[in-house]
């Protein structure tokens, strides 16, 4: 996105990111056979959101559950947000899985699609 919110949950911020992955060629390509909902949750707040991609559409909302879950205090939501990649974050104990752990690494390059999309960019 070209400006980075305070967090990847606020209002209006995961809507806009998946109409910038529905009109994006390399998510296209990486889910002609997806079925996936990727959820966020705030670890302190408990406040969540979650981005569905099928092989037509590229959805977002706040309530209900996924298969799996990134979960991240502030900064790491932040972070996510600004473009920084979630398996760093992962990688460095600031972001967790929580769920289908297997359905999360199964999907990682189409994860990584849809989130590269959050990095700021020059237009």
């Amino acid at each position: 996105m070209t400006t980075a919110p305070s967090s990847l949950l606020d209002e209006g911020y995961l809507p806009a990111l998946a109409r910038r992955a529905q009109a994006d060629g390399f998510v296209a390509r990486h889910r002609t056979l997806a079925h996936l909902r990727i959820g966020f949750r705030h670890s302190e707040t408990g406040q969540r959101a979650w981005i569905a991609v099928t092989p037509d559409t590229i959805e977002a909302g706040q309530a209900g559950d996924a298969p799996f879950t990134f979960v991240g205090d502030e900064s790491a939501l932040q972070a996510l947000a600004s473009g920084f990649p979630f398996n760093r974050l992962v990688r460095q104990h600031r972001l967790s899985v929580e769920g289908d752990l297997r359905a999360c690494v199964q999907n990682w390059l189409l994860i990584h699609a849809v989130l590269r999309l959050c990095a700021p960019r020059s237009e």
